[in-house]
């Protein structure tokens, strides 16, 4: 059984995800975690520190998840079909979380400096991943951010849609978008 801090910060996702910042209430929360208002503010401060919570664990997990499996003595291709699988299988199987993370990083809680402490805090394997290949002359020379939105951001995109029954994706296309996104940063 999930904890009710857990249960505050899935069902805060959800909320956001689905109504955005505006449409949500710490009582909705409540509502939707099956806890009594004040149980979350045993919890958190506020709400603000609550949608910050939600947003640094989350990355968390992603980064966690991306991550599993990754063997940094294989081969760069290995590697990247292993974190675009991983980044693939979590998103379909958190829909809520993209949704969230767009609804987050439009409010005013969101700056530039928080992204670079929490990419540098959470996401650092995966840029020097991409470092390593425009280090190596195997990807073009961008910045290893760019790489990984060209290889990553479509995707994340996609299974939005996907999940929404926008498009129908099979085993299949998801092969063929990991080549064109492993293709999208090769240098040529």
């Amino acid at each position: 059984m999930v904890n009710k801090r857990e249960r505050i910060l899935n069902a805060a996702e959800h909320l956001i995800a689905h109504k955005g910042f505006q449409g949500m209430s710490m009582q909705q929360v409540a509502n939707e975690a099956n806890v009594a208002a004040g149980t979350i503010y045993r919890y958190f401060k506020d709400k603000e520190s609550l949608l910050r919570c939600v947003h640094e664990e989350r990355l968390q997990e992603v980064s966690q998840a991306l991550l599993k499996g990754v063997n940094t003595q294989q081969p760069c291709l290995a590697q990247f079909r292993v974190l675009w699988r991983n980044c693939l299988h979590y998103l379909l199987s958190n829909p809520d979380c993209l949704l969230y993370r767009v609804q987050y990083e439009a409010s005013p809680l969101f700056t530039r400096e928080e992204e670079v402490r929490m990419d540098e805090r959470y996401f650092k394997p995966v840029f020097e991943f991409f470092e390593h290949g425009r280090e190596t002359g195997l990807f073009r020379d961008l910045p290893a951010e760019l790489l990984g939105f060209l290889a990553m951001e479509n995707l994340m995109l996609l299974t939005q849609k996907h999940t929404r029954g926008c498009i129908q994706l099979s085993d299949a296309i998801f092969d063929e978008l990991m080549d064109a996104a492993w293709n999208a940063i090769l240098k040529r």
